[in-house]
């Protein structure tokens, strides 16, 4: 029996992202990955060179109420306080969302979460990739410095103390921070410096050498960078200029 109502076939996610890819698969930017790589090897490599050394001998005559900041601090770099709250911005998003009928709100909402996603998902792929790296270059922390040096490389070690290069904390803290300041580039300065700031904290404490941190930043901005790329192809959060640049689709959220 014909009841005059048709149902409406709503596409599942996986559908509309190969949709969205697909309307966009036309758009090729040229993305300038080689001066990004090369100016990221060569602060590294000057920060091995120069600072590596030094630190390393000056180590434990920091002053105690730097090395006690910078131990508050630092763990904020860590995996799970970032997403602990990128999944906690998520769900308060979809939930507050789904209760708000104003347009403009769960649209504020929504980017909201898509900005949660995006910073969770940039952090987990640059901590995967720096994990893998610590664990086959095993390069020995400043801890063991009078027996190791600068020079101390231990590969597939599989300990703490032989995974210096590149620094965890510092990739999940060039992650964020990086993403931010291409969500919002009106801040970027402040985000650079914070992001720079906190990361040196793992110097203060001892437990990386400047390279290890230099190198844990520039992992975490490529992957920032690759995955605004990503996000940009599907038509979420990013577009993609010709200048191969990934800006902030959205107004802003005020």
């Amino acid at each position: 029996m014909e009841t005059g109502l048709q149902s409406v076939h709503h596409p599942s996610l996986p559908a509309r992202l190969r949709e969205r890819y697909r309307t966009r698969s036309h758009l090729t930017r040229r993305i300038r990955w080689v001066g990004f790589t090369l100016s990221s090897l060569n602060i590294v490599l000057l920060a091995f060179l120069v600072f590596d050394t030094p630190l390393g001998i000056a180590a434990d005559e920091l002053p105690h109420r730097l090395i006690g900041f910078a131990g508050n601090v630092t763990d904020l770099g860590t995996l799970a306080v970032i997403l602990t709250a990128s999944v906690t911005v998520l769900i308060a998003a979809m939930v507050i969302g789904r209760k708000m009928r104003n347009r403009r709100r769960r649209y504020r909402m929504a980017v909201l979460g898509q900005i949660a996603v995006y910073l969770g998902l940039s952090v987990v792929f640059a901590s995967s990739f720096t994990h893998v790296l610590k664990f086959a270059i095993g390069r020995a922390r400043p801890l063991l410095y009078d027996s190791e040096g600068i020079l101390g490389f231990h590969p597939f070690a599989n300990d703490f103390l032989f995974e210096s290069f590149p620094s965890g904390h510092s990739t999940h803290i060039g992650g964020v921070f990086a993403a931010l300041a291409l969500l919002f580039p009106r801040y970027r300065l402040m985000f650079f410096a914070l992001g720079i700031w906190l990361g040196a904290t793992r110097i203060i404490l001892g437990v990386h050498y400047p390279s290890d941190v230099a190198a844990g930043l520039a992992v975490g901005a490529w992957f920032a960078f690759a995955t605004a790329i990503l996000f940009a192809r599907f038509g979420i959060l990013f577009i993609l200029p010709e200048n191969g640049w990934p800006l902030p689709r959205f107004a802003g959220l005020h």
